[in-house]
């Protein structure tokens, strides 16, 4: 194998199939389908099934034919070099890998791409729109809105990784009762001048005790629905105080985001919506559809209603008339949820003016939607995921076979719900009008993460000072924090325990982070012009092999996580925690390479061979925890 590739494992895989494909002109995916990793790495490094097939078409022998294969392969491999040597059990055929001339390919590949190891151009051209965690504001995110948080940003991360233009969205509901609650309350009693708490814990505060007083008292309901009539209305002095007190809190709620290293393109404003003309426009495109139409007698009079009976997983309702726009002319959450698809998409021309919200810490601007300002739409998407609850999964289902329905078949088809299982308590769920969050928002998490590492971190760097410790202490808990979240597949629940989301060893970031300070480390120790390029051809120990294999992997890896997004029947899959295992995966094998072959204490021939692995497993955990928004720590 000559030169780099972006994708080691993969040019691997090549070589081995364009050689087989020669001797046996199989269709060249049946041969891929045919290789398999051997669970005895004494078996060899693949083996290939493929003599199966062969036998069903010339009758043979399965063994006889593998036997004739394995002759070929030899003579093929002997002009690369690449192959050490293949060997026929029977049927199967076990192919091993030269161990040098693996080191050398992969550890070129990843000096030469260094940061962007791990990267492809596999889906350029395509733009991604993601829509996360679209928390009301009104209080603080909690754990469970941190899952959500942290898998949309890592969405975003894995789909810039495989070749994508990522938009990244926020949508807030700033007209929905929990506003109109709060409002009524500050605008009955006054805000208080000093608020010591951060502003969005203590809104959440206020609507637990407002949502109370509505439940128990019918005058405060009518009052309060009132207000939430009034939100509506631009001009009305319940709106502008709203508009304050919402900005203020999104802004509190985004410095929660800004310490996970969560950031956005775009923010999509329910008042926005209302009065910018979308639903109207929205409403005409949906009575172009046959299948769209306005009711004249029955119930359901006057309403604007979806007829479900065409679509086989509708057929059978009892009512299959779904009602997008009431007779009054407003809309239900299934009318403004087609909508709002419809306009990511770009089916019509876009309404919104578009105002700067703040500057985020990463230096970019994040937009919001308005009704004056600059005309700066998000432009054309190819695909769009809306990270949402697998609760959600029969209204998200709705949504796009309706948008299939009006005959938009390609943007139905590229609707995607990535559904994920709340976080939970051991004896309840969280609930943001019972309060039950309160204790365990993410802010609370992360103090509590910080507290843990920073007693660890000061123990182990004696000579460092209180800001040293506090900014790696940060760092631990961020990582700790978002490794808990996309370490568990997402249709799978988490019951949020202490000791789970704080463990800073074994299975758990901080783990990725300390191997890869430790390599740093090693690396510091060695002057530069002691530090010369070593023969790779040495590197033949098994630790030291396993470890070359791993990091081949990753841009496989992260490939497969892209590539094995499909629909189900409750959304579409995400297997976020792929990375995490591969992750935790490498830092160990580093780690047991770090413990059987000395570095810094070998013969110069080797030191030097064994540093450029060091520095290959440096940089390929690094592109591992930026990909998955965890700090990289130097030293810890």
């Amino acid at each position: 194998m000559r030169g780099t590739s972006s994708n080691p494992w993969k040019s691997v895989i090549d070589f081995i199939v364009e050689i087989i494909a020669e001797k046996t002109e199989l269709d060249r995916m049946q041969i891929i389908e045919s290789l398999e990793v051997p669970p005895d790495p004494n078996l060899g490094d693949l083996a290939t099934t493929v003599s199966f097939q062969l036998a069903k078409i010339e009758k043979k022998n399965p063994a006889l034919i593998a036997n004739k294969i394995v002759e070929y392969l030899e003579q093929a491999a002997e002009k690369e070099g690449f192959i050490e040597r293949i060997e026929s059990k029977g049927p199967y055929i076990n192919i091993f890998l030269n161990r040098g001339a693996l080191a050398k390919f992969v550890i070129s590949c990843v000096s030469e791409l260094d940061t962007d190891y791990g990267k492809s151009d596999s889906y350029k051209g395509l733009r991604a729109l993601l829509e996360y965690p679209a928390v009301n504001p009104s209080k603080p995110w909690h754990i469970g809105h941190t899952r959500n948080a942290v898998i949309g940003d890592t969405l975003g991360n894995i789909l810039e990784h495989v070749g994508y233009d990522v938009i990244r969205l926020d949508y807030i509901n700033d007209l929905g009762l929990q506003i109109a609650q709060i409002t009524w309350k500050l605008m009955m009693d006054g805000e208080p001048e000093n608020i010591e708490e951060k502003y969005d814990h203590f809104l959440g505060k206020i609507y637990v005790e407002v949502q109370e007083a509505f439940e128990k008292f019918e005058s405060i309901e009518k009052e309060i629905r009132e207000v939430s009539r009034k939100l509506e209305d631009l001009s009305s002095s319940e709106s502008k105080h709203s508009l304050k007190m919402v900005t203020k809190c999104v802004k509190a709620q985004y410095q929660t985001a800004y310490r996970l290293g969560i950031y956005h393109d775009y923010q999509v404003w329910e008042s926005a919506i209302a009065h910018s003309g979308l639903l109207e426009i929205a409403r005409e495109k949906m009575m172009e559809c046959e299948n769209v139409v306005k009711l004249e007698e029955g119930e359901k009079a006057g309403c604007i209603v979806a007829k479900l009976d065409s679509i086989d997983d509708f057929k059978d309702m009892k009512d299959p008339n779904k009602v997008l726009f009431r007779s009054d002319g407003t809309r239900t959450y299934t009318g403004a949820d087609i909508a709002l698809q419809m306009w990511k998409f770009g089916i019509y021309p876009d309404p919104f003016f578009y105002q700067i919200f703040e500057k985020q810490p990463n230096g970019e601007e994040i937009l919001r939607t308005a009704l004056e300002g600059k005309k700066n739409g998000i432009g054309k998407v190819d695909l769009v995921f809306n990270v949402i609850g697998t609760a959600q999964a029969h209204p998200q289902k709705l949504v796009y076979s309706i948008l299939d329905l009006l005959g938009y078949e390609e943007e139905s088809q590229n609707s995607h719900h990535i559904a994920y299982e709340f976080v939970g308590l051991e004896e309840t769920d969280f609930s943001g009008r019972k309060g039950t969050w309160i204790g365990y928002t993410c802010d609370e998490v992360l103090d509590k993460a910080k507290e843990l590492a920073y007693e660890e971190v000061a123990k182990r760097n004696p000579d460092w000072g209180e800001e040293q410790n506090d900014q790696v202490a940060e760092q631990v808990a961020v990582g700790a924090l978002r490794y808990f979240m996309l370490n568990a597949s997402p249709d799978r629940k988490i019951t949020f325990r202490w000791e789970d989301a704080l463990d800073f060893n074994g299975d758990a970031a901080p783990y990725l982070q300390y191997s890869y300070a430790r390599a740093t480390r090693i690396l510091e120790k060695i002057d530069a012009q002691e530090n010369q390029e070593g023969n790779l051809s040495l590197l033949s120990a098994p630790q030291e092999f396993e470890l070359v294999k791993a990091i081949a992997k990753l841009p496989e890896e992260i490939l497969e996580v892209a590539r094995g997004m499909r629909k189900n029947v409750w959304g579409t899959g995400f297997s976020s925690n792929r990375i995490t295992s591969y992750s935790y995966n490498l830092a160990t094998l580093f780690s047991r390479f770090y413990d059987s072959c000395p570095v810094l204490k070998a013969e110069p021939g080797l030191m030097a061979a064994r540093l450029e692995l060091v520095k290959s497993f440096r940089t390929t955990i690094s592109n591992c925890l930026s990909l998955l928004g965890i700090p990289v720590i130097e030293r810890m």
